[in-house]
């Protein structure tokens, strides 16, 4: 029970209960300095707001969904962080539940989520172009925005994944990389992992590289040691792995130490992301930043322009190539003596 009722909060703050109100359920709408005199007298008193009155009463419930593959990589963690402090800023909260990179799990994780009566859903999907659970938000007529997934059909918030990988592929080749392999999982189950493949590839085919080799794993954030093997034994083998993310790349990085070998010293890796720790690891990782803060924040704030606004759009963030240790420069071959210079020794 409120130990306090918002008819007194309002007399305390010298404005109406309708005022009070829209500071917990619409604050953007409500003066700043009003809006920071109500909350600081609800606050000395204890006060509450009773979010399921409310609910009943607007019809909403001033809750949000977020659908994300995984909390286990950090960019994922970061997104919902981004989400949920731009959604309380805006007096709504945040219901978050992981798909763990399964399509069947999208499905059924996203029909939960519906049967919460939920307000909006920010969700990345395994495949922005195929997907069942986008057709079936549209039926339900929910405002939903994807995350990470890149769409010209869809609202999303994403970086340009292709140029990103397009980026870190010219700069391997700066360091001298000619062979690269990118390194994922089932590109079925992540679209951005193609689009990271396809400008990679794009991008070696320009600058003249051969062909990138395309290595699988069974999931996209764990190496399997085997096919690390493999690649450190093949007669062609490639100078330097690029990971379609930072958590595979810390993976096949400790897949290569257990087999003897060294990064960079043997092999080059680079990921993408950039998550924070990736800067402590020893070596430091190269890698591209994807700010998945900014990433979910924006995702949140395009969603709550849907709900509040009825204003459909999507949104680019801006990635960033972070150079590190775990990549080389290719040693140039040792420069071979003119005939007339061998005839005079």
């Amino acid at each position: 029970m409120n130990p306090i009722s918002i008819l007194r909060i309002a007399d305390e703050a010298g404005v109406s209960p309708a005022t009070v109100s829209r500071v917990f359920n619409r604050p953007g709408l409500v003066q700043a300095d009003t809006r920071e005199r109500v909350l600081d007298i609800a606050g000395r008193h204890g006060f509450r707001p009773n979010r399921l009155g409310s609910s009943l009463r607007s019809g909403n419930t001033r809750t949000l969904g977020l659908a994300l593959p995984t909390l286990s990589n950090p960019v994922f963690a970061d997104c919902f962080e981004g989400a949920e402090m731009r959604a309380r800023q805006s007096g709504y909260s945040v219901m978050m539940t992981a798909t763990h990179y399964d399509p069947d799990l999208e499905t059924d994780a996203v029909h939960r989520l519906i049967d919460h009566q939920l307000d909006g859903i920010i969700l990345t999907v395994a495949n922005a172009r195929a997907s069942s659970v986008l057709k079936m938000l549209k039926r339900h007529g929910m405002s939903y925005v994807l995350a990470y997934n890149e769409s010209t059909v869809h609202p999303c918030a994403a970086v340009d994944n292709y140029a990103a990988a397009s980026d870190m592929i010219k700069h391997l080749a700066q360091l001298g990389h000619r062979h690269i392999a990118f390194v994922s999982g089932p590109l079925n189950l992540s679209d951005r992992a193609r689009s990271r493949l396809a400008g990679a590839r794009h991008s070696a085919r320009e600058l003249g590289l051969k062909r990138v080799q395309h290595v699988i794993m069974p999931s996209h954030t764990g190496s399997d040691t085997a096919a690390v093997r493999d690649i450190l034994q093949s007669a062609a083998r490639p100078s330097a792995l690029f990971c379609s993310n930072d958590l595979l790349a810390t993976a096949v990085i400790s897949s290569i130490k257990e087999l003897g070998g060294s990064v960079p010293g043997d092999i080059s890796v680079a990921g993408f992301d950039g998550i924070r720790y990736g800067a402590f690891m020893s070596p430091s990782l190269a890698t591209i930043e994807a700010p998945g803060y900014e990433i979910g924040k924006a995702a949140c704030h395009l969603l709550l322009q849907q709900i509040e606004q009825r204003s459909t759009g999507s949104a680019q963030l801006p990635h960033r190539l972070i150079t590190g240790a775990s990549v080389a420069a290719v040693p140039a071959p040792p420069k071979r003596k003119s005939h007339a210079h061998r005839a005079n020794q």
